[in-house]
């Protein structure tokens, strides 16, 4: 009957030369507040984890270094180590960037709680580096002197992955020594500027190419040359590290190595880079947002 009905309706409508009113299509109503987490941003911070836990454990290099008196085998090693570092890099970026254009398809716009999740990664990445520092440190020195007696890479990762050696790991897990937190209470023996730099170039590392993408939602239409722009932001923090940090960082190792220094005064040094480090993510979440501002006042720039 219900179906009669219509019909009828419809055909009287038809002699009166109405035409039928389409059926009403309903609107789909965009999400409000932060978005779900998705599997691309679940691997995006899974990346971005192993990128600074590696980045953390890479000062223990100069430890394993000065303890061994073996710097270019410690470097080697550790370099090897870091290849897994140096491939989720190059995938962390675009795993962002198909999230940026899956929220702009959906019409979600200005949403930065995507990246605020990145960042809160990168700093739990940092604090579990700072846990693990003195554990991997002694595991970088095992693996340098295990490289000595097998003379190959090949060799030395069948060793240290043999069930014997596995077993022994635990035993070489610690955590930090506390006497080398008592002086953060007392004289720090870094300059203030030396540690403001550190968190600086940190927090600018941390944040180029997430505010390079943030970027888009701002100004959508120039997506692709705000992307483009994160080698200029993260090139600010290179010349930060390699003109003041680095140098800074070297001539210290060449006066412990000259005993002008002491190893204790020397590892005492490297917990206050950690920690400025550390601080240096936290401050990357300020950041953000000033950063895209002005990735798009420089993409609005290149476009006229």
């Amino acid at each position: 009957e219900l179906l009669e009905s219509e019909e009828v309706k419809l055909v009287l409508q038809a002699a009166r030369g109405q035409t039928p009113a389409p059926a009403e299509i309903p609107r789909q109503r965009l999400p409000l507040g932060p978005s779900p987490m998705s599997t691309q941003l679940l691997l995006a911070c899974l990346f971005t984890f192993i990128i600074h836990l590696v980045s953390t454990l890479s000062l223990t290099v100069r430890v394993v270094g000065l303890r061994t008196r073996r710097f270019a085998l410690s470097y080697a090693l550790f370099a090897a180590m870091a290849l897994a570092s140096r491939t989720v890099n190059t995938l962390q970026g675009p795993l962002l960037a198909g999230q940026v254009e899956a929220n702009l398809r959906t019409g979600r716009t200005d949403d930065a709680s995507d990246f605020r999740w990145v960042i809160l990664t990168a700093t739990l990445a940092t604090l579990a580096g700072v846990l693990a520092f003195q554990s991997f440190q002694r595991l970088l020195a095992r693996g340098v002197e295990g490289y000595y007696e097998r003379r190959s890479f090949g060799r030395l990762l069948l060793w240290a992955l043999a069930p014997k050696r596995l077993r022994q790991v635990p035993q070489h897990l610690k955590l930090p020594d506390p006497a080398n937190w008592q002086h953060l209470r007392g004289r720090f023996n870094v300059s203030f500027w030396v540690l403001f730099l550190n968190a600086l170039a940190n927090a600018v590392l941390t944040v180029g190419v997430l505010a390079t993408l943030y970027a888009a939602y701002l100004r959508p239409e120039l997506r692709a040359t705000s992307a483009s722009l994160s080698g200029v932001v993260n090139g600010v923090a290179v010349v930060i590290m390699t003109i003041v940090i680095d140098p800074q960082m070297a001539l210290l190792t060449d006066e412990v190595l000259a005993g002008t220094h002491s190893e204790g005064y020397y590892r005492r040094y490297i917990v206050l880079i950690l920690m400025a480090r550390l601080v240096g993510t936290l401050l990357a979440q300020a950041l953000l947002v000033p950063f895209a501002y002005g990735v798009v006042w420089v993409a609005e720039g290149l476009g006229r």
